[in-house]
């Protein structure tokens, strides 16, 4: 695809936009378990790994810390660290910790984020960057600020450096057996009723209700329950050129708008929530000035289009960092079944000039030269 503004040779920005904020739930640290069911000392009690990706209820990612004694435990030179699943060096990803968790309390570690996606969690008592990944990986709680090394594979317990320790998915370390992974999915892994067994999959599960607590004890609020949206109603088709205009901006900003178009891409996860429409039949024409090409922003819809689909879509016209997108809601696609001829992949030498590329924004491409 064409982007604009260029972000380097043949990178793709797509667009993604912010989602509903999750439903209430219980939290998990409303379910907190008899202490002597705690092997003893802080543990991990939930580990949110997809924050920012597409539908995530949070912008970013964190692991919440539990104090299941009855006296403050400072993390003075603690450490949160990372590696890879199939890692078998030290950990590269490391979050100094410092602070104390309450007596019977909880402390948030703020990680990194992959996409524009989620409400922001609530204060966190360290805001890091902890990298990591939504399907596989393993995160340990280290009393040193180091990277913990040697770090063996398969089961680590009883290690003089690590507090507590938790790999999920495929990774090769972990704590008695390692346990299920979110698998890129919007679920925490949550401390299975306060046991700690150093039995990762006895002791982490799966859940939908994710619940971010720091020292102080503050959750987010509940969101307001809206009403359904009703489905955008169909107008007069409008020519996907005409949306992005040739400016650096669509001249239809903020209105309703009804197009049709072959789908070229579709990216249901990922973070980006959307997929690419372009009109059929059409390639790069010599002085073209518009793009005949749209990302459509649909986390709703996105999972029910594929490449080659051609479908007719109702939604709200505007830019996303400097690209024009459509927001379609549930109800505002349909697919249609009359004859569309395919779209024609755009092979042109890298265009040199904001006006070049913009022209060209979004539309299927078939790179040609060479590219450094």
């Amino acid at each position: 695809m064409i982007n604009s503004p260029w972000k380097g040779a043949l990178c793709t920005a797509l667009a993604v936009g912010m989602l509903a904020a999750p439903t209430a739930a219980l939290p998990a640290s409303a379910q907190e378990a008899p202490q002597a069911t705690v092997a003893g000392g802080v543990v991990i009690n939930e580990a949110f790994v997809t924050g920012g990706s597409a539908a995530a209820p949070y912008l970013n990612k964190f692991v919440e810390l539990y104090n299941p004694t009855d006296t403050p435990v400072s993390v003075d030179g603690w450490s949160l660290q990372y590696r890879s699943a199939a890692g078998t060096t030290a950990p590269t990803g490391i979050t100094a910790l410092a602070g104390t968790i309450p007596a019977r309390g909880y402390f948030l570690v703020r990680g990194s984020s992959n996409g524009p996606v989620g409400e922001a969690l609530p204060a966190p008592d360290i805001a890091g960057n902890l990298n990591t990944s939504g399907s596989a990986g393993t995160i340990l709680l280290a009393r040193q600020a180091t990277a913990v090394s040697p770090l063996p594979v398969n089961s680590v317990t009883g290690h003089p450096a690590v507090v507590d320790l938790l790999g999920y998915g495929t990774s090769n370390t972990f704590e008695g057996t390692k346990a299920a992974g979110p698998g890129g999915g919007q679920q925490s892994m949550n401390r299975t009723a306060g046991a700690d067994t150093d039995n990762n999959a006895a002791d982490f599960t799966l859940s939908a209700a994710v619940t971010p607590t720091n020292s102080t004890g503050t959750q987010p609020p509940p969101p307001p329950t809206d009403p359904p949206a009703e489905p955008p109603v169909p107008g007069a088709v409008v020519p996907i050129r005409d949306i992005q205009g040739t400016g650096t901006e669509t001249p239809l900003k903020g209105t309703t708008i009804t197009t049709r178009g072959k789908v070229t891409a579709a990216y249901p996860t990922g973070g980006f929530a959307g997929f690419y429409l372009q009109t059929p039949g059409t390639g790069a024409a010599e002085g073209q000035t518009a793009s005949d090409a749209v990302f459509v922003f649909s986390p709703e819809t996105v999972a029910s289009v594929a490449p080659g689909d051609y479908v007719e879509v109702t939604g709200t016209a505007g830019e996303f960092f400097g690209l024009t997108q459509l927001t379609v809601p549930a109800g505002g696609l349909s697919k249609l079944t009359e004859p569309a001829e395919e779209v024609k992949a755009v092979s042109v030498p890298l265009p040199a000039t904001e006006t070049a590329r913009e022209a060209l924004e979004g539309m299927l491409l078939q790179p040609a030269g060479d590219f450094t």
